[in-house]
């Protein structure tokens, strides 16, 4: 359904911005609210009926005094604080914002930058309404955990503990957290870098300028800017995400010249599923988006011992001609298993796993494997996790399958996908069987 949905309103944002460019009007106030209207048609349409949800513009709140700048379009939940004599603008806590919409007719440089402050003061409100708080957390972590886990290799330690985390891994568990509590925030240009070359060039070049300037680490950073058919990506998890890489670097931000509405409803969609039991629409899902890493960040002591820390930076280069001739999407496969993984995921369904169990440890040693190497090999699925000695998994719902072929294949089905990906390689298999 989301890809199909996608290329639609895709379609019509792409007609619908053709008519308003032609136009006749010079009042930029009155261009601005035409692209803003024509962003809530969309996002109307691509709500679904049947939930507590509405898309209005006005001012994100704490609840504490503390106010957003004017947003341009929110998609909120529950209820707000209607501006007296302003159509449609309310005052909304932040609690009740699950996304926020920066809408600029043409995205460049300095738009660029002006978008990325007003979505940066939203996650401000949202770290000055957490702070504030108390009282038990009304809403649960278990998706930015799985992240954490899928990203680490390791499972999270309890929210007691957490102060307790190595530096560099609270940093990341503290951006992956954020961006699941705080609203999604979308910058949207109709306009401006019409290439992902040109994108990644222009948001380098607003970001340098930012780099010894504090606030603008991964946590303010927006989840998806989008421009004239191109976009950046954040790597945070909600929905999409990268493994640290072993020399300690962990890819944050990527590109992607995917079409930029299917994107838009990937990133609200997630959102609302965290609120809402509403697996089916994310369609078959049996695709992913192809994106091309641009900024990889590692957690940095600046004075060792101080307690001074920040975030130190890396830039991915890739040349013009590679992103433009990279695919727009990868078929997406579970992970293939050996006989040796097979055994040791089926005991993992039934229950974490310790590492050094004698029986284990002596499996290991009859199959002839290294048991470091080994869990290693695990945890490099990303369906497992370490937890100090133990091993669990990172899934919702693990399933296992052998195929007819004898491989052995795994996944979360919590979805359904590996259902829908087997249903079609049996389908295939069986076409050409035919065809033979």
């Amino acid at each position: 359904m989301i890809k199909t949905l996608g290329n639609l309103l895709e379609g019509l944002r792409i007609a619908e911005k053709a008519r308003l460019d032609e136009v006749d009007i010079t009042h930029a106030p009155t261009i601005g609210a035409m692209y803003e209207g024509l962003t809530r048609s969309i996002l109307d349409r691509a709500i679904p009926d049947n939930l507590d949800l509405r898309i209005v513009q006005g001012f994100v709140v704490d609840g504490n005094g503390a106010r957003s700048g004017q947003i341009d379009c929110m998609l909120v939940h529950g209820e707000g604080t209607e501006v007296p004599y302003v159509d449609r603008t309310f005052q909304w806590h932040v609690k009740d914002v699950l996304a926020v919409f920066e809408v600029k007719k043409s995205l460049f440089g300095e738009e660029l930058g002006d978008a990325f402050d007003q979505l940066k003061g939203v996650g401000d409100i949202t770290s000055s309404w957490l702070q504030g708080a108390t009282g038990a957390a009304e809403f649960s972590l278990a998706a930015s955990m799985r992240v954490y886990a899928q990203c680490m290799g390791e499972v999270v330690p309890p929210g007691s503990d957490w102060k307790a985390m190595p530096m560099d891994k609270h940093l990341i568990w503290h951006a992956i957290m954020t961006d699941q509590i705080a609203p999604v925030r979308i910058m949207l240009g109709y306009g401006g870098y019409s290439t992902e070359n040109g994108l990644r060039r222009g948001y380098i070049d607003f970001f340098e300028k930012k780099l010894s300037t504090a606030g603008y680490g991964p946590p303010s950073m927006p989840n998806l800017i989008v421009a004239d058919g191109v976009s950046l990506v954040k790597l945070s998890g909600h929905p999409y995400s990268h493994p640290r890489l072993p020399d300690g670097w962990w890819p944050l931000v990527a590109s992607s010249h995917v079409n930029p509405t299917l994107l838009i409803l990937e990133h609200i969609w997630t959102r609302i599923s965290y609120l809402y039991p509403v697996p089916e629409i994310f369609g078959d899902d049996l695709e992913t988006e192809r994106l091309s890493t641009l900024i990889k960040a590692k957690p940095f002591d600046f004075a060792p011992g101080s307690g001074k820390w920040g975030w130190k930076f890396q830039i991915n280069k890739a040349s013009a001609r590679q992103l433009a001739e990279a695919a727009d999407q990868d078929e997406w496969a579970p992970v293939e298993l050996d006989a040796t993984q097979n055994v040791i995921m089926h005991q993992l369904c039934a229950g974490d796993l310790d590492t050094t169990a004698p029986d284990i440890l002596a499996f290991l040693a009859m199959e002839g494997r290294d048991p470091v190497e080994f869990f290693q090999s695990l945890v490099n699925t990303r369906l497992v996790a370490r937890r100090g000695d133990q091993l669990t998994l990172t899934t919702v719902e693990c399933a296992i399958m052998i195929l007819p072929d004898g491989r052995r294949v795994a996944a979360d089905n919590n979805t359904g996908r590996l259902t829908r990906w087997a249903d079609r390689f049996m389908a295939n298999r069986g076409l050409e069987e035919a065809a033979g």
